[in-house]
């Protein structure tokens, strides 16, 4: 899950300086993203170390536009979902897209000098899933191997990340098994209020 985290903070922190990204290629968007990973980050260092929460800010405006936090957020929740009222709904959603910026925000400083390899999927035009294997190796060697999965939205053609699986470890399904276990004993109401009060500790 750490190395989940710090990749997808890697993979996603700076798309802005990218103008112009083809979310109609799931292979552009993934190395579009990689490309200008940091881009931001450099330029606003003074910034950022005057003002740490302005992390939260980068995150907003560089991450979230490319994930689908909807999405992912009802995968979460399962087969809960259907026995949620379209209020508890938006309020789940909402409470996991501050939780995603607070989790990469967190850690955003800590990891640099990254070499990021790409492995190109050319079946995607076959599906609106498709995966993008990844393999980074950090600045001591180290190297990790990811799998991204997009999916596409059938009205607008774009395609967005939707979950990262890092060693094996689906971010989706640790976070479903996670919350699937909370909600039965407690309630999706309770779910909502824990994940608001890590984001409020988050900002704290």
């Amino acid at each position: 899950m750490r190395h989940l985290l710090i990749v997808m903070t890697l993979l996603f922190s700076s798309i802005a300086f990218s103008d112009q990204i083809d979310m109609s290629n799931p292979n552009k968007v993934i190395q579009s993203v990689s490309t200008n990973t940091f881009a931001r980050i450099t330029a606003e260092e003074a910034r950022l170390k005057a003002d740490p929460d302005y992390i939260q800010v980068v995150i907003e405006e560089e991450l979230i536009p490319y994930f689908d936090y909807k999405y992912a957020a009802y995968k979460v929740l399962g087969a809960h979902l259907r026995n949620t009222t379209i209020e508890q709904r938006n309020e789940f959603v909402e409470a996991f897209r501050l939780y995603l910026i607070n989790s990469y925000g967190n850690i955003l400083f800590k990891y640099d000098q990254q070499e990021i390899q790409i492995s190109a999927n050319t079946n995607f035009k076959n599906g609106s899933i498709v995966t993008i294997p990844v393999r980074v190796r950090d600045k001591d060697g180290q190297i990790v191997q990811l799998s991204f999965k997009l999916r596409e939205n059938k009205k607008s053609g774009e395609w967005k990340v939707f979950d990262v699986i890092a060693e094996g470890i689906s971010m989706l399904n640790t976070k479903q098994s996670e919350i699937s276990e909370l909600i039965q004993r407690e309630g999706i109401d309770h779910v909502i209020k824990l994940l608001e009060k890590k984001n409020s500790e988050f900002s704290a």
